[in-house]
């Protein structure tokens, strides 16, 4: 069963982190209005590709504090970070392929957001598909795909959708005649042709191939790096970790002595000053050798590719002067037997694959696309390294001064414990340099570990691929079976939130919706019964998954307020009057109650985040991790900051 499970959201700045990590099964966020609580779901959507941005305008605590949001998630077992920024760049996200606490040791992939949908949809074992359609005020045809961001929809009920017509997004009708095409998509219902398929294996294996082209481009850069064994490198690494942490002791308990006998002079701030500025010159040369480091992996695995591409070139040439370009004149041919001639019609036979002719200068037209492209790319590169060169020039010069500067002051001043301190500094810049070295050795092995996943995902997608070709039309017999569990699962929820279930309830196999008593979710009014339609129907899917259908539903659920229209805003406090008017008291205290019995049954075997400002008591006191006020205790809390003992 393919499972999507978040495990941390993080939203950090340059002097604030904050960590909300959620339960595997039911996590209940409340609180008071406008104090966080929805923002953390907009921010989970964010990560995983929403195409507008957050608006930092009506977000004003998260704009003064945070700059970029991280999001921790397992997929199917696997561990990834996802990383985009809040202020620039947000077209982009960066993937790591760790838990959060080890980025530092990892590359990210930055990706544009249709690509990182689609590495997501490989990890689920789902294949995108295209879906023609009809031009706005036109009648031109186009390509649509249909990806992540709409199974999202169902997963993700936004408080605005819940209980209401605008139901998976029913007013953009954009999104709308997608919605039964991802449907089938969960389902694995798509019926596509063999054209189609085949173009997407034929992709996917070149994808493969690629791929294991920059893998043997890590392979040998590693082995430049001396750093082939792994487990060498990680026990030097770890043992320079802990020699750092020793010296840093050691630091804090000289400048605990020193600040007792501190010297306070003019010159002795002017000295610490220089050292200050001398040690931060020679963290710039260290940075610009690091990423100068990263443009020669880059340089050398993209020179692997361009011999690669030489060569397959030189072999389409040869392909087509052998075939194509090698002229035979026409010539009579003696008989051996009767002496008669005869006229050769070798040269017309030559001439005969006019299609494979074509197909071959297309493909020598993409390769020198291809290494053009490449070749452009490491001359970019290569100057990239040739301004880094001059740039740590400068800085050499420019710290030489410095040091000039400051041999002439420790000449003059005096300093209790500064030449202990220096000391001490020097030891842990050499250990941290040292240990960074050897970082650059694991950070490419954990990308080729990366790369190896990557292959096996491609590998996956070929198998199904294969598979689907070799099964092409669903069934109508597998549909009616799918049909049956959903309307089964389906009248079973709404019966337990007491509606009537023999009159025309089930799940329209043609709009792949649910209906009541003939009507569809679209056109009923009553909140109460729009939001009952929309949860069991959420509900049927998730049941379905865990008997094996629905696979491409990620086993997750968002939702938003869902006492909005049966349930209470507000609570009654022990010992005190009540103030609660009858129109703030829950419609149906039985349907609620049965609402939260719905999502603790379903979170067993899926996890589901749902927001509410004041859930009751009984499950308050189990499931609610975090609890926001307005203002400062929101979920930008100063107090619940994770930097404030920056070193």
């Amino acid at each position: 069963m393919s499972r999507l499970i978040l495990q941390k959201l993080i939203i950090e700045g340059i002097n604030y982190r904050r960590t909300i990590q959620f339960n595997k099964n039911l996590t209940i966020i409340s609180g008071e209005k406008t104090s966080g609580k929805s923002l953390i779901l907009s921010l989970i959507d964010y990560c995983l590709g929403k195409s507008s941005k957050i608006d930092l305008n009506v977000q004003i605590e998260l704009d003064s504090k945070c700059d970029q949001v991280f999001l921790e998630l397992k997929v199917n077992g696997e561990i990834l970070t996802l990383n985009r920024l809040l202020k620039e760049k947000q077209s982009k996200i960066s993937i790591y392929f760790c838990p959060h606490e080890n980025l530092d040791e990892y590359t990210p992939k930055t990706l544009d957001i249709k690509d990182t949908m689609k590495i997501l949809m490989n990890k689920l074992n789902i294949n995108e598909y295209k879906l023609i359609r009809h031009q706005k005020h036109s009648n031109q045809k186009e390509i649509d795909t249909v990806s992540f961001r709409d199974i999202f929809r169902y997963v993700y009920i936004h408080q605005h959708e819940l209980g209401t017509s605008d139901f998976l997004g029913k007013k953009s009708t954009f999104k709308a005649n997608k919605n039964p095409h991802a449907f089938k998509m969960m389902f694995n219902l798509v019926d596509v042709d063999k054209e189609t398929l085949n173009e997407q294996l034929v992709k996917v294996q070149n994808e493969i191939d690629e791929t294991r082209r920059e893998l043997y481009g890590l392979k040998s850069y590693l082995k430049d790096l001396d750093a082939i064994d792994r487990i060498n490198l990680q026990l030097k690494f770890d043992k320079l970790h802990l020699d750092i942490e020793k010296q840093k002791a050691l630091k804090a308990e000289v400048l605990e002595r020193s600040v007792k006998k501190s010297n306070n002079n003019s010159e002795n701030q002017m000295y610490i000053k220089l050292k200050s500025d001398f040690n931060k010159i020679s963290n710039e040369i260290f940075e610009y050798q690091r990423k100068k480091r990263h443009l020669q992996l880059s340089v050398n695995s993209k020179e692997i590719l361009i011999k690669d591409y030489e060569v397959e070139l030189k072999e389409v040439e040869a392909t087509l002067e052998l075939n194509y370009k090698l002229i035979i004149p026409d010539q009579s041919v003696e008989c051996p037997l009767c002496s008669s001639k005869v006229l050769s019609d070798l040269h017309n036979t030559v001439h005969q694959s006019e299609n494979a002719e074509k197909t071959l200068i297309k493909i020598k037209k993409q390769l020198n696309n291809k290494i053009s492209l490449v070749q452009n790319l490491v001359e970019k590169e290569n100057q990239q390294i040739e301004e880094l060169d001059r740039e740590c020039s400068l800085l050499l010069e420019k710290q030489s001064i410095y040091n000039d500067a400051l041999l002439e002051y420790s000449k003059k001043t005096e300093v209790p414990f500064l030449s202990q301190i220096d000391s001490i500094n020097s030891i842990i810049n050499r250990l941290i340099k040292k240990q960074e070295i050897l970082k650059e050795g694991l950070r490419i092995h954990h990308k080729i570990d990366e790369k190896e996943k990557s292959i096996e995902d491609l590998k996956a997608s070929e198998s199904r691929l294969i598979e689907d070709i070799n099964a092409l039309q669903v069934s109508n017999e597998e549909k009616e079976k799918v049909f049956n569990i959903l309307d089964k699962e389906y009248k079973n929820f709404m019966k337990r939130l007491k509606y009537e279930t023999s009159n025309q309830t089930f799940i329209d196999q043609k709009q792949m919706i649910p209906f009541y008593n003939g009507a569809s979710v679209y056109a009923h009014e009553s909140g109460g019964l729009l939001e009952c339609m929309q949860l069991s129907f959420l509900g049927a899917i998730l049941k379905s998954k865990t008997q094996g259908y629905g696979n491409g539903h990620p086993g997750l659920l968002l939702l938003d307020s869902i006492s909005k229209y049966v349930g209470t805003l507000k609570k009654e406090v022990k010992g005190e009057e009540s103030t609660v008017t009858p129109k703030e008291k829950i419609n149906d205290p039985e349907v609620y109650d049965e609402f939260y019995k719905i999502l603790i049954e379903l979170s067993a075997k899926h996890q589901i985040i749902l927001v509410e400002n004041t859930p009751p008591d009984e499950y308050d006191l189990l499931y609610t991790k975090y609890t926001f006020y307005t203002g400062e205790r929101g979920l930008v809390d100063k107090e619940k900051n994770e930097l404030t003992d920056i070193n």
